[in-house]
């Protein structure tokens, strides 16, 4: 099967047309996602859209929350609508949003920025999608979410404490994906530890060196626990204006 390119869409708040981010990514083939910019201020437009089984599952929620629910599944909508299975997306085991027979998919968000991604259920088992500001982490997160190994390995890739940090936010990100991709086959939490990431940097990715410009790479995980569905998953990050995105696929 020959799968066709990512069709990706990106807009403002307000509907109108930008440039993608996610697109710097390696997206997996055949997949559609949708991205949506916002100015952080929370707006319930989109939530009120949703069909009223969603808003449901966040009906206690302050309006921040229902903000960063609504968006997020709007992409998830605007993104089913292209394979002709809009649906309300449902909740399942530790919040894993149920997607409609056949197809899979992943949420982000952050402040500013949302996200979807659903492909085909017969070509990919699972995906996985994540974005964060690119904040450099804290010494106690740093140290929290990255093993000495993975630290030794991200200190090589880079000349400072500053630029390792924010390389640690990019590694929080991809174990980030790893569990919401690995999560659906599993059906178990999966810790921090419990998966060892390892990054590289494309050099011929943009004109930036990490902390100072866009910058991407590649990422591996090595599945540290027993049983387990997959013992490796790999992906690809990126920062560009002021976040960092990872994405995965799993394939049949």
């Amino acid at each position: 099967m020959i799968l066709s390119a990512p069709r990706i869409t990106a807009m403002n708040r307000d509907g109108s047309p930008r440039k993608s981010l996610l697109a710097a990514l390696e997206l997996p083939a055949g997949t559609s996602v949708v991205e949506l910019h916002t100015d952080g201020t929370p707006d319930l437009d989109r939530f009120l859209r949703l069909h009223e089984l969603e808003r449901r599952l966040v009906a206690r929620a302050v309006p921040s929350r229902k903000s960063d629910f609504g968006d997020a599944r709007w992409c998830a909508h605007e993104a089913l609508r292209r394979w002709g299975r809009d649906e309300p997306i449902l909740r399942g085991e530790k919040g894993m949003p149920l997607f409609p027979e056949g197809i899979v998919g992943t949420l982000s968000h952050t402040d500013g920025l949302r996200g979807a991604l659903v492909g085909d259920a017969g070509v990919w088992r699972s995906v996985g999608l994540d974005v964060e500001k690119a904040q450099p982490l804290t010494g106690g997160v740093f140290n929290a979410v990255t093993s000495p190994l993975e630290r030794w390995s991200l200190s090589r890739l880079t000349g400072s404490e500053r630029s390792e940090n924010l390389l640690g936010t990019v590694l929080f990100s991809a174990k980030e994906c790893v569990y919401k991709s690995w999560f659906p086959l599993a059906g178990r939490f999966l810790d921090f530890d419990e998966a060892e990431l390892h990054l590289e940097i494309d050099h011929g990715f943009g004109r930036g060196a990490v902390g100072s410009g866009d910058v991407g790479g590649t990422w591996r995980a090595r599945l540290l626990t027993s049983p387990t569905p997959v013992e490796e998953i790999t992906g690809s990050w990126v920062i560009r204006d002021s976040y960092v995105a990872t994405v995965c696929g799993i394939r049949r």
